[in-house]
């Protein structure tokens, strides 16, 4: 049986709280992400927990790299 968490984040004043994406030497933190995209969501569930974020971060890099090839191709 799986359980299902909602995560409920209060309106802040984005100013107030401060920048929602830190660019740091390097590193990027990004503070709240939210993405509505029922098929990144699937597959990222299917992921343990403690791995996610690798994979978040790898699909990223990748569908930048396909990105970039396409670019360069036309």
């Amino acid at each position: 049986m799986s359980e299902e968490t909602t995560t409920v984040v209060a309106d802040t004043d984005p100013i107030a709280a401060g920048p929602a994406v830190e660019v740091l030497d390097t590193m990027m933190r990004i503070h709240e992400l939210r993405i509505d995209r029922p098929n990144i969501v699937a597959y990222l569930g299917k992921i343990a927990p403690e791995k996610q974020e690798i994979a978040l971060v790898d699909e990223v890099g990748v569908t930048e790299m396909i990105a970039r090839r396409e670019r360069f191709r036309h």
